[in-house]
């Protein structure tokens, strides 16, 4: 297909519809906000919260149900008396804006959120996949606009949970630090440092019985690897679909807006395994969340942080993205900026 041959197939993209076949009916996401060449697409959230429960394991439809519940009863709806009912005695948290711990995330709950009625659903909810003992999930982020603090744009949230024996043990999230925030010092219970997965060990996080799930999860991987991090953006056809759609605020929709993007990062050597630690690679229907291990300086004290991306494959290839960045966050590689796709 020739540059004006895309061109033309792109502009088709600006009318105030989807174009069907950029979407499939059975996918854990939800149908793409109105596309217009050349921008980012908005993120949207998801019409029927009770077919993200479902899976094709009732193990991972349990899983889901619970944090699903978790996340309306504690979290939206103030009980932190009820928190006990869906941690672990030994709960971790990653975030370091929160505290590790039943005890001391009962009384921080307890003191940031009002309680209420609990909610029937989760507002601005995208998706929630789920494998082996992690669930995922993912809400529509709002940012006050740079220019002007009345207009809003969109991004995405992420949570991940680790499941342990019908209890959440483990949390992870893509909570953003704010220009002179203050990490508070909760002691010892503050929360606990991000590890990821270095070298080839990290194959073994790819892995699953399904081979459709371990392909994407596999595309994914290969993709992050000689992309982003080798900085060979030549090779995105052979990964991202031509109808590729962005959520990321920073870049454009359409293949030809992920070269762009991506040729900001420099050329490097491909390595069999991401330079960047692997945290997780998390699978489910259409969908691939990858998490990675990132720093971030705040107030002159170093963090470990997660990083969070989703896919969704199509015929083979990625041909719709999400993560957490906000606007100004610059690729993963260049000077002064952290990860972003």
């Amino acid at each position: 297909m020739t540059k004006s041959h895309r061109v033309c197939l792109l502009a088709v993209m600006t009318a105030l519809t989807t174009p069907a076949s950029l979407f499939a009916a059975e996918s854990l996401a939800p149908p793409p906000a109105a596309i217009v060449a050349g921008k980012p697409v908005p993120v949207t959230s998801h019409a029927d919260q009770q077919v993200l429960l479902q899976s094709s394991k009732a193990t991972l439809a349990v899983n889901k149900q619970l944090v699903h519940e978790y996340w309306r009863t504690v979290v939206l709806g103030g009980q932190a008396a009820r928190a006990a009912e869906y941690l672990a005695p030994t709960f971790v948290e990653h975030d370091p804006l929160l505290p590790s711990g039943v005890a001391a995330l009962q009384r921080y709950l307890g003191e940031q959120v009002k309680a209420g009625a609990v909610p029937a659903a989760i507002p601005g909810l995208v998706t929630l996949i789920a494998e082996a003992d992690s669930v995922v999930l993912v809400q529509v982020a709002q940012y006050p606009e740079p220019d002007n603090a009345a207009a809003f744009y969109t991004s995405a949230r992420f949570d991940m949970f680790r499941i342990d024996d019908g209890r959440i043990a483990e949390h992870w999230d893509s909570s953003l630090f704010r220009a002179g925030q203050t990490v508070p010092d909760y002691g010892a219970d503050s929360a606990q440092p991000v590890n990821g997965t270095e070298g080839l060990a990290q194959h073994a996080l790819l892995t699953n019985d399904d081979p459709q799930l371990f392909a994407n999860k596999r595309l994914a991987f290969d993709l992050w690897r000689q992309i982003p991090e080798g900085g060979r953006e030549e090779l995105a056809a052979l990964y991202v679909d031509e109808l590729y759609i962005q959520h990321n605020p920073n870049a454009a929709t359409g293949r030809d807006g992920f070269i762009e993007y991506m040729a900001r990062r420099p050329e490097s050597p491909i390595e069999s395994w991401l330079e960047t630690p692997l945290v997780a690679m998390i699978a489910e229907g259409d969908l691939v969340v990858q998490v990675l291990q990132t720093t971030r300086v705040q107030n002159g004290v170093t963090y470990q942080v997660p990083w969070f991306d989703m896919f969704r494959i199509d015929k083979h290839r990625v041909i719709e993205h999400w993560d957490t960045a906000a606007k100004g966050e610059l690729p993963a590689a260049t000077p002064g900026g952290p990860l972003g796709l």
